[in-house]
């Protein structure tokens, strides 16, 4: 797959400071990379009401994250990355 990451997504990995999270979080990212279609990304789920927004989960045993990306084909732009409580206010 192809990896687009927006500006704002840059500006919500700079603030996470847990390093449980950053290695969760690079995992996923090769994950991503290495998916040769959407269905081999685990955790990934669309949202509900939209067509090409989607959510994939970045979890660890006392954090909950969420990348917010959207999909074209066999395009993904990372929009943002955010607790689970935040990111549904601020994506899409």
């Amino acid at each position: 797959m192809r990896i687009v990451v927006k500006k704002s997504f840059d500006r919500d990995i700079e603030k996470v400071k847990n390093k449980d999270l950053r290695i969760a979080l690079d995992e996923k990212l090769g994950q991503i990379e290495k998916a040769k279609s959407v269905d081999n990304v685990t955790g990934l789920k669309l949202l509900r009401g939209y067509t090409h927004h989607y959510r994939i989960l970045v979890k660890t045993e006392d954090m909950s994250y969420r990348i917010g990306a959207v999909i074209r084909k066999e395009t993904i732009w990372l929009v943002r990355f955010l607790p689970r409580k935040i990111v549904y206010k601020k994506f899409p």
